[in-house]
């Protein structure tokens, strides 16, 4: 028994503490999963982490109903603890395709449809443009076309209505081009339906996301409030390169009002596997709970417009990220996760019944992922993800590509010198803490594509010149899957 100072019985306590842990057992006993070793190809996974500079990283791969984890290196740099299996990393916007089945789920249940007004269920929502914020849609916000400008991240502090209040604040928000044209990363878009959903369904995100997805799934280690993820061991992120030049980051979570953005999600490696799985089931939960019609489900990964080539998707689904590796259809979905020090990444292979994830807490967490993804999918799936495209000699005048490219949290100024492009990024000052300003130098790789290499990352990253005007001077800079527009010419 357990007793309070006073001696009563705490019954409610030990009633509480009964049906968490059996919930935690039903949860474990009901996943049909064959836990198995490694493939000796990931023999060297702890040295491939040292490798890359990852302070620690945990990983877990799923092909049929065999699965295995793999863990190495240390959760936290300053306090040496271990990184194991069950370490619980930020997942970032792996959070999105949550929010999309949450969205679907209410489709399926006819409270709400793709194409509804968001100002239907928020009429209130507002824009620097009227006509903008009248005019947008649950599915322009799924599909990352809003054209709102996305990377807005002002602490709405705490309380229970810090969503509302954060989508309150976006009432001078400007757009970055027309409404359905282009994609453009928003991650605004995702707080904004995390508020529709807070409405439709009479509660509070943490609520919502957890009745309706993380306890059906049987992951209750998933956590979106730093007082649930403190009962397990917890990644830190981390800042910096080299194997000398990381340490810990002074801020340890975004805002919690960005939350159904990612900006809160904690989990294990096997949770995000098992939340995979259901999507590759279509709907249904290794548990054998259907929490999503088989025909949301799938169109969740039915391509909603093609992305820009050489960029970290290929095209977006309805918050799936869309890929075609080695073939002309779009054979892998998943979503990619960053905070401040942490990368998270998860991919789906339905045809080999394959799901991966990696959580990484620092480093080059994405050349890591492009080692195991390899590795992983070339044994299972005979698939491997595109490798770094061959820089070509450069063609034609570089000038019309010359200018100051912009967006609310970052501006790209791209200067010519020596008859080569240079990208210099630099973050507006709320946003510093998110990404620290730096100078790439650019390399072509096609016609008006070019790709740079970040300080420390061997992965590549794409600069894609759009939409040229009259005098062939490029109206959008596309990169990392954010847009910029030209807003300055050269001087």
């Amino acid at each position: 028994m357990v007793r309070c100072r006073q001696g009563r019985i705490c019954a409610k306590l030990v009633a509480c503490l009964l049906d968490c842990n059996l919930s935690l057992r039903r949860s474990m006993d009901a996943m049909p999963y064959s836990t198995i070793s490694p493939p000796p190809a990931l023999a060297d996974f702890s040295d491939l982490v040292r490798q890359f500079h990852v302070p620690g990283a945990s990983l877990a791969v799923l092909h049929g109903n065999d699965i295995y984890e793999m863990a190495a290196g240390v959760a936290n740099l300053n306090t040496k603890v271990e990184t194991t299996p069950d370490t619980l990393f930020q997942i970032g916007s792996i959070t999105k395709l949550y929010v999309s089945c949450l969205v679907l789920q209410l489709v399926d249940e006819g409270k709400l449809s793709l194409d509804d007004k968001v100002q239907k269920y928020l009429p209130a929502f507002s824009l620097a443009d009227p006509a903008r914020a009248a005019a947008v849609t649950i599915r322009h916000l799924l599909t990352h076309t809003s054209g709102i400008d996305g990377d807005y991240f002002v602490d709405a502090g705490r309380g229970e209505d810090r969503i509302e209040k954060f989508v309150d604040m976006l009432g001078t928000l400007p757009s970055l081009h027309p409404l359905g044209s282009h994609f453009a990363y928003c991650n605004v878009g995702f707080v904004v339906l995390g508020r529709v959903l807070e409405i439709v369904c009479g509660e509070r995100w943490d609520k919502v996301i957890r009745k309706r997805l993380i306890k059906p799934l049987g992951t209750p280690a998933f956590s979106t409030l730093p007082e649930q993820a403190m009962r397990f061991r917890t990644a830190v992120g981390h800042l910096g390169h080299g194997p000398d030049g990381l340490a810990v980051t002074p801020l340890v979570y975004l805002a919690q009002s960005n939350a159904p953005a990612g900006s809160m999600s904690m989990a294990s490696a096997r949770d995000v596997v098992t939340f995979g799985d259901m999507l590759m089931r279509d709907g249904i939960a290794s548990n054998g709970t259907r929490l999503l019609s088989a025909d949301s489900t799938r169109a969740m990964r039915v391509p909603h417009m093609a992305c820009p080539p050489g960029g970290p998707l290929d095209a977006i689904g309805l918050a799936a990220f869309l890929w075609q590796w080695d073939t002309d259809t779009y054979n892998v979905f998943g979503h990619d996760g960053s905070t401040i020090g942490q990368a998270a990444f998860l991919r789906i292979h339905p045809e080999s019944g394959t799901v991966f994830t990696l959580l990484t807490n620092g480093g080059d967490g994405k050349g890591l992922a492009q080692v195991l993804l390899t590795r992983v999918f070339t044994a299972s799936a005979n698939v491997c993800p595109p490798t770094t495209p061959d820089i070509l000699p450069s063609k034609g005048s570089l000038e019309s590509y010359v200018g100051v490219y912009g967006k609310s949290s970052e501006t790209a100024q791209i200067s010519l010198s020596q008859g080569k492009l240079f990208a210099l990024i630099r973050p507006s000052a709320a946003y510093q803490v998110i990404s620290g300003g730096q100078q790439i130098e650019l390399h072509p790789v096609g016609e008006g594509r070019f790709i740079g290499y970040s300080r420390g990352m061997t992965q590549a990253v794409n600069f894609n010149f759009l939409d040229p005007d009259a005098h062939g001077h490029a109206t959008y800079l596309y990169t990392g899957a954010r847009l910029f527009t030209r807003v300055e010419e050269a001087s």
